[in-house]
């Protein structure tokens, strides 16, 4: 959604505005934050949003060298499976992460929420790298592996849940807008810093990753310490929607929170293929080697990170469910093409690749937070969105590298994981559609009377 369909929106149905109605001191109050833009508050959310994304990077592009250490008794392809699959305990974690920071927000503040899912995530992190190998301790090895990332998803999820939100509660829509893609580009100026360790990692000793997690754990308490500020008590009240009896609205608001989780899937699916999965999957079809995907993966991630912004302003001149459908559409009909041809490729063209995926994930991904703010009403926003993005990012998108691996390896077609990809985003397309399918209509225009 972006400024002017905002304003169509308005028109139409006053919920979806995504300012609340207040009284008194509280509309003095919304009324200098929103022409304040971004203020000290947002600084913070978006620094800890980068350490945070760090953290969660690191063990992505480090699944190729851990999946031996942890999973030996398997073959190479399996191993990498078993290694990415480890991901997938999100789906159990990402919903209870979702409602425990979402009560501890509504209690205590949602600074106070972000804060403890930041210090959360950056304990599991360092833990990470103290564990032993399967050499050294047998199946308590991957166990323990399980057991911290299954610790380390809750906590992650109080970021997910919270932070994206709220870092544009209180702004008009423009500012709003502005928010969302900076919060984006804040989490890809966190997933830079990880593949930039990674690639020195790679490119001098493979046994240092254990660094890697240490270095991202310690950056845990800076963000603490960012996240620390005061805030007004009335905030927490963004967040009553936490309670058992709230689950009810998740069935009678179940088309848009199937929405949010799809547009979560694909925004994952988006990041997750390039950066992720090819790292792993060209260096199995080609020649090149995973030094030079890592390489290239950090200069693709600078390149995302500076397109977000630049591409924020543009989808600003249009609507933004249009501008997601689009996208993905766009993305779903040529991802399989090209992966057709990915076999035996040139550098050049592995780029190619990569950079198409990145940029029609970014167009889509600009105004998606400032979309979900619009989906529902504004007294449970947090905990549907919350929840859509637990459920999509958990049964998408962090399932989508061990599950396009398995489907390359079972059939031994190179176009295979396309496919799976292009299904999901077709129906992400789809499904958004729905949600406003007059948009889409042309509009007749009627000739205009004058009167005698």
């Amino acid at each position: 959604m972006n400024r002017e369909e905002n304003c169509c929106v308005t028109k139409l149905d006053p919920r979806l505005r995504g300012d609340d109605k207040k009284t008194g001191g509280d509309d003095k109050e919304k009324g200098e934050n929103a022409k304040k833009g971004l203020t000290q508050k947002d600084t913070s959310i978006l620094i800890g949003n980068a350490l945070d994304h760090y953290d969660s990077a690191i063990y992505g592009f480090l699944a190729p060298l851990l999946a031996p250490i942890f999973f030996p008794n398997y073959e190479p392809i399996v191993q990498l499976i078993l290694a990415y699959s480890v991901l997938g305990t999100s789906l159990v974690t990402r919903p209870l992460g979702s409602f425990i920071f979402g009560m501890i927000a509504r209690h205590y503040g949602p600074v106070s929420g972000m804060a403890y899912s930041l210090i959360g995530v950056a304990l599991s992190t360092v833990c990470i790298g103290f564990l032993p190998s399967y050499g050294e301790m047998g199946w308590i090895a991957p166990f323990s592996l399980i057991l911290i990332r299954m610790v380390k998803g809750v906590f992650a999820a109080g970021e997910s849940t919270i932070a994206k939100l709220y870092i544009m509660e209180n702004k008009s829509s423009p500012h709003a807008l502005k928010a969302s893609y900076l919060y984006h580009s804040s989490s890809m100026f966190g997933t830079i810093l990880a593949s930039a360790a990674v690639t020195l990692v790679l490119a001098s000793n493979h046994d240092a990753w254990r660094l890697c997690f240490w270095v991202g754990g310690s950056t845990g308490l800076v963000g603490y310490i960012l996240r620390r500020y005061s805030y007004s008590p009335a905030e927490a009240k963004a967040f009553d929607s936490y309670q058992l009896s709230s689950f009810v609205s998740l069935w009678s608001n179940r088309a848009n929170v199937l929405r949010v989780a799809m547009a979560t899937g694909f925004g994952h699916i988006t990041a997750t293929i390039p950066f992720v999965f090819m790292n792993s999957f060209v260096p199995l079809i080609t020649t090149i080697s995973l030094e030079t995907m890592m390489l290239l993966n950090t200069v693709l991630l600078v390149f995302d990170m500076v397109l977000i912004p630049l591409l924020g302003r543009v989808t600003l001149k249009y609507e933004g469910v249009k501008v997601m459908v689009v996208s993905s559409l766009i993305l779903a009909v040529s991802i399989v093409p090209l992966f057709v041809y990915l076999p035996g490729a040139s550098l050049e063209y592995v780029a190619f690749v990569r950079v198409w995926i990145v940029f029609w994930g970014v167009v889509f991904l600009c105004p998606m937070n400032f979309w979900f703010k619009g989906l529902f009403p504004s007294s449970e926003r947090y905990f549907l969105v919350g929840m859509g993005g637990a459920l999509g990012a958990t049964t998408i998108g962090r399932l989508t590298t061990p599950v396009s691996l398995w489907l390359w390896y079972a059939s031994g077609l190179s176009f295979m994981p396309a496919v799976y990809v292009g299904i999901l985003t077709f129906a992400t397309g789809c499904i958004i559609y729905t949600a406003n399918p007059k948009l889409f209509h042309v509009k007749q225009l009627k000739p205009q009377t004058t009167g005698a």
